[in-house]
């Protein structure tokens, strides 16, 4: 197996990316506020030729405070599962409008059964993107 020298450039520029971008995104989280910022997730693509990934900045939208109260106190099985979701993806699968839509969907459908389950009521009304980086 032959190794790129820039495969080594391109992860310390994702550290750099991810180091800059995560105070950022715990720093706009307000506690009375409908919306819960994630820290952004980063997980690998599937690709045969090299090693890639995504990074995205997410937004969840509880219906109500109550909502976004009990999204903020599972962050952990929220982000686990977002990492499911979102991994071993295909760059191709993410490629147009519409594959980010169905993603969305998905990903929004996903963590209303997750939180039904721990919970007892699906909480979140909308998932954002605010960031969608393939590399």
């Amino acid at each position: 197996m032959i190794r790129s020298p820039f495969r080594s450039l391109h992860l310390a520029l994702l550290g750099i990316v991810l180091m800059l971008t995560a105070p950022l995104a715990l720093a706009v989280d307000d506690l009375d506020s409908h919306y819960v910022t994630l820290e952004p997730v980063v997980v690998n693509m599937a690709s045969s030729d090299r090693g890639r990934y995504l990074q995205a900045s997410i937004q969840l939208e509880g219906n109500d405070l109550e909502d976004a109260r009990a999204i903020r106190e599972h962050i952990p099985a929220v982000r686990d599962r977002l990492i499911r979701i979102l991994g071993g993806r295909s760059p191709d699968s993410l490629t147009g409008g519409g594959a980010r839509e169905d993603l969305r969907n998905e990903a929004t459908e996903e963590l209303n059964e997750l939180l039904e389950e721990i919970t007892g009521a699906p909480r979140i009304a909308a998932l954002y993107f605010s960031d969608f980086i393939r590399q």
